[in-house]
């Protein structure tokens, strides 16, 4: 029979120990994000324009002359490139909500260890007093 009492108790007490909670499991976060963003611009630099009317007259004709240059001489290719980087973040822990189950099994997991340890104590005061009064004590 105390056999038996004591397989139970090991029994219960690795039940308790083998379902206890998870750690901690920690995110991973992105810790730096950057941006890169290209702009193109095509700019002239030198640009000469002439617009000219000539009026030629020759006798009775009258010869009329119109012209217009635009000269562009240096054209410019700026490409602008603009790094954003964004702030660090930090990791942190994402708890879930416990389930009704998970919830009993937390309030009734107190009640046992105490239940436990009450019966620990009564099993050793038994045997102490068992020992004491085999020996007449």
């Amino acid at each position: 029979m105390k056999r038996l009492l004591y397989i139970l108790i090991v029994f219960l007490m690795s039940g308790i120990c083998f379902t206890s909670c998870r750690s901690i499991k920690y995110v991973p976060v992105e810790t730096v994000r950057i941006e890169y963003k290209t702009r193109d611009s095509i700019r002239f630099d030198s640009i000469y324009q002439r617009d000219s009317v000539f009026l030629l007259i020759k006798g009775d004709t009258v010869y009329k002359e119109k012209y217009k240059y635009l000269y562009r001489y240096l054209t410019i290719n700026n490409t602008d490139t603009v790094i954003k980087t964004d702030s660090i973040q930090v990791p942190y822990p994402v708890e879930k909500e416990l389930s009704r189950w998970q919830k009993i099994k937390l309030e009734l997991g107190g009640w046992a260890f105490g239940i436990a340890l009450s019966l620990l104590f009564v099993i050793i005061g038994n045997i102490v007093y068992n020992r004491k009064i085999k020996k007449g004590g």
